[in-house]
């Protein structure tokens, strides 16, 4: 019997470590993507709009600060110069969410247009302190080749003008899209039940929290 115990141990410690390695390695593949994001207030095509005027004692440069929301439709460019390649557009809002006036709540969609990732976009929700020299925001998820993604940007200023609050951002995306090859989108007509065609997923989600009270439940019936 205690040699069965062992036996069984030793199979279920290997099945359970192979499984989170597993899933450990995958996570680790990370999709690096670098642009260039103009946000534009003022001039003859602004593409960041005022929606809303926070109080005016709290305005700075560009009579902009706390309480102060726009929204944008930023194009984002291969190189910093606008005119080189169009490789999407920054869609969404940002809102000065600190009363010192220098930071930002931003929540945008990074839809890509062309190329491998086209029709595909990336969503962002996070704070955005703009006079840091560099910014970290989660990508919250996607949708096409990002669906589900995980993961986060760094924005660095590349050019700022403040009186007119212009600037042009270096952006550089990291996402995993581990598990995005797994996921069956189809729904069964009959119990509307999404299938999940990754059985070491599942095997993994189901079995790996309880993998120390197994251990420990097997090591009971050995000693």
């Amino acid at each position: 019997m205690a040699s069965l115990s062992l036996l069984l141990l030793s199979l279920l410690s290997t099945t359970l470590l192979k499984i989170h390695a597993d899933i450990t390695d995958s996570s680790s593949n990370m999709t690096h993507l670098q642009f260039y994001m103009h946000d534009t207030v003022t001039g003859t095509n602004p593409t960041a709009i005022q929606v809303i005027k926070g109080p005016s004692k709290y305005n700075g440069p560009g009579q902009l600060g706390f309480g102060s929301v726009l929204m944008i439709d930023d194009p984002l460019t291969k190189s910093p110069n606008l005119s080189s390649n169009l490789m999407g557009r920054a869609q969404g809002f940002y809102a000065f969410a600190g009363l010192s006036g220098n930071e930002l709540l931003l929540s945008m969609n990074i839809l890509f247009m062309g190329g491998e990732y086209n029709g595909s976009s990336i969503s962002v929700f996070g704070r955005d302190s703009f006079l840091d020299k560099e910014r970290e925001l989660p990508v919250i998820g996607g949708s096409e080749k990002f669906r589900m993604a995980r993961g986060y940007i760094l924005i660095k200023t590349f050019s700022y003008v403040p009186n007119t609050n212009n600037a042009v951002l270096e952006v550089h995306v990291y996402v995993s899209k581990s598990n995005l090859s797994s996921i069956d989108t189809s729904v069964s007509s009959s119990d509307g039940v999404v299938s999940d065609d990754d059985p070491k997923g599942a095997a993994a989600g189901l079995l790996y929290p309880y993998f120390v009270p197994i251990l420990m439940l097997l090591l009971f019936f050995v000693l």
